[in-house]
């Protein structure tokens, strides 16, 4: 049941009464947040950049404060509009119980002195899977398969299974709205795919089509393309939708790609170094180009090897950063960008005569409503076939979970939400042990079972603390991973009248709150469709908000200062953020806050993905790179996640749990 909202809403105090009232803030929708006074003080520093001593003080991803106190206001938990509806509801993103629990019990060590008295569960499991994400999930799917009469047990801090893969829900005016929270798109066409990389073998083994069609929009005044996905158009895709480029005092530039940005206002050295970036298809060649590209920042590739200005880096940093790098330019190895066809490095590796040409040119997502919570979903219901009732796709997606299915004793592999695992280790001598004790937080207990072998499916920012007895080169190797924080922003509008007028499906801007939003055409899901595509009705716009951080020089640090932005967010400033964007810029088409706006609901991702600098994924100095130290079991104990890769995407997550789930099968 959704709480009541406060009565007497406090938004920012920067917005004068009369802009309160013109945004809406006097509407349905969470006002007033707050977060713990330490982290104020941490977090405001940093956030200005006015705390050298403290950034140098920083350790991989760590300030010396407790970032917990964190309450549920910080989550936006006051109203369905602030937080969504339905199995995800008070699901969204890293959360202030989520975050409390995992920096008290994990970083800050709170736990540690309380393990030894943990409560015995009396379970006994052949493996224990910590982690529920796709890597989880599908570890836990590949040895189900091979062994379906033996136990797994699955543990996840979250309220809901999927990791990134979760989705947003907001009924409006009658319509259920769905958006996604994260991880979200499959590459096609399927074949192309293959040749590329971007596939899975798991797609086919569950049973997702081999095409989809989209849905076509209705009743539309104006000739608009709209994408089938949100990504693309960002940038590697731009021909896919019409695209508005807002300039402040000048209001929006349509497709400014089509001609050489000739209606911008930037300089001209400036829009010719940007069509530079974009036409230049004559990579330098040599053998070595993979370990060449990951030897060099994405910036120096950029200035260096292509002689481009500046400006561009920054042009191109949000999207490097969205799709996939976590960080931009000035932070990420060349061969990173690579991984997600950013410009200048897309052509290394597309081989024509072997279908690899540009796949920028051919290649697109199919995204459902949710993005990859589906695909959690369909891994859940082959691992708890009773969890959703029917076999349809769109049962699936449309459907309800049956939450009493997840944990029952009866069943082989069982799902433990809301649980955070605070250490793992082996039953004695790790070289001679024949199993592994996990020890779980949940609601402020501690527990303790045992299990034949364990699969550590997280983060390595997590499991270099949770994993207690490692080699000291695990450790070293956890070490260098550094995640960048993301913040995904779903925006529920009631109409969207305003972008037909304009003529435009997508938006970027270069100040202000967010820096990209779009519509998207949604797939037929078993023939029908899930949200209507209708301007005079309502439609969810999705924002992938990342936090740059340039000239650091060290990426600890810049990870670390990237993500104390994010927590210092408040969500009463995110939506006067979003509030305020949206009326400057589509105000003078007729959209009004207050009015058209139904729901934001902002979900925090404080690692959401890896950055990868140079030597990330080739080694530096002859060594080999420290993810392949993780890739190796040590003993009863297997690693798996998409981060291992370089490059997080639903295809490397599933590849990684299978290996992982390879490596348990050859010992138990």
């Amino acid at each position: 049941m959704a709480e009541t909202p406060d009565s007497s809403p406090n938004p920012p105090a920067s917005l004068s009464a009369k802009e309160k009232t013109a945004l809406g803030f006097d509407t349905r929708i969470t006002r007033r947040d707050f977060l713990g006074a330490s982290l104020l003080g941490a977090g405001g520093a940093l956030l200005g950049m006015a705390a050298p001593g403290l950034m140098r003080s920083a350790h991989a991803q760590t300030v010396p404060v407790p970032l917990t106190g964190l309450t549920r206001e910080w989550s936006g938990w006051r109203s369905d509009a602030g937080i969504g509806i339905g199995d995800y509801a008070r699901a969204n993103g890293n959360t202030w119980n989520v975050v409390n629990d995992s920096k008290a019990a994990l970083r800050n060590r709170e736990m540690d002195a309380l393990i030894a008295g943990a409560a015995d569960s009396g379970e006994s499991y052949d493996l224990i899977v910590v982690g529920c994400g796709i890597a989880g999930l599908s570890a836990a799917h590949v040895y189900h398969k091979e062994r379906p009469g033996s136990s797994v047990l699955m543990l996840d801090q979250h309220a809901i299974f999927g990791g990134e893969a979760k989705q947003n829900e907001i009924e409006v005016d009658g319509t259920r709205l769905i958006g996604p929270q994260g991880s979200t798109g499959m590459v096609f066409p399927l074949q192309r795919a293959k040749a590329f990389g971007f596939y899975s073998g798991f797609y086919e083994e569950l049973g997702f089509p081999e095409a989809f069609d989209f849905q076509e929009p209705q009743n539309l005044r104006s000739d608009m393309l709209i994408p089938r996905d949100v990504w693309s158009p960002m940038h590697i895709g731009w021909e896919q939708s019409d695209i508005g480029y807002f300039f402040e005092g000048q209001g929006f530039v349509k497709n400014a790609w089509h001609n050489g940005w000739r209606d911008a206002p930037l300089p001209e050295a400036q829009k010719q170094d940007l069509t530079r970036l974009e036409l230049s298809h004559t990579a330098p060649r040599r053998a070595d180009w993979a370990q060449w590209l990951d030897s060099m920042t994405y910036r120096d590739y950029l200035s260096k090897v292509m002689g481009l200005g500046p400006e561009v880096s920054k042009y191109i940093d949000p999207v490097a950063a969205a799709m996939g790098c976590g960080q931009g330019a000035d932070t990420i190895s060349a061969f990173s960008a690579y991984n997600f066809m950013q410009p200048g490095v897309v052509n290394y590796n597309r081989d024509p005569a072997q279908g690899k040409g540009d796949g920028t040119d051919d290649l697109y997502l199919v995204s459902f409503p949710g993005g990859n919570a589906t695909i959690a979903r369909r891994l859940v219901k082959h691992l708890i076939p009773d969890a959703f009732a029917g076999e349809r796709l769109s049962e699936l997606i449309l459907g309800r979970l049956n939450w009493n299915a997840l944990d029952r004793a009866s069943q082989p592999v069982r799902i433990r939400l809301s649980s955070t695992v605070v250490a793992v280790s082996h039953d004695g001598p790790a070289d001679s042990a024949k199993g592994v004790t996990v020890t779980w937080l949940r609601e402020g207990k501690l527990y303790k079972a045992r299990a034949r072998a364990v699969i550590m499916a997280g983060q390595q920012h997590a499991n270099k603390h949770v994993c207690r007895d490692l080699p000291r080169a695990y450790y070293d190797a956890m070490a260098t991973f550094h995640h960048a924080p993301m913040l995904t922003v779903n925006v529920a509008l009631r109409n969207w009248r305003f972008l037909d007028k304009l003529g435009i499906a997508s938006a970027r801007w270069f100040e202000g709150f967010g820096w990209w939003t779009s519509l998207r055409r949604n797939v037929l899901v078993d023939g029908r469709e899930t949200m209507p595509l209708d301007p005079d009705k309502p439609a969810m716009m999705v924002q992938y908000n990342p936090f740059i951080v340039n000239g650091l020089n060290d990426i600890a640090q810049t990870c670390t200062a990237a993500r104390m932005q994010l927590f210092h967010l408040p969500y009463a400033d995110i939506e006067a953020g979003v509030r305020t964007q949206f009326q400057k810029m589509f105000g003078a088409a007729g959209f009004d806050a207050r009015r058209d706006i139904a729901g934001i609901v902002a979900n925090r991702w404080g690692h959401a993905y890896v950055t990868a600098p140079p030597g990330f994924f080739f080694g530096k100095d002859g060594q080999p790179a420290p993810r392949e130290i993780i890739r190796t079991r040590f003993n009863r104990m297997a690693f798996c996640h998409a981060e291992l890769t370089g490059a997080q995407m639903w295809e490397t997550a599933a590849e990684e749990g299978d290996r992982a789930a390879k490596q348990i099968l050859e010992i138990i």
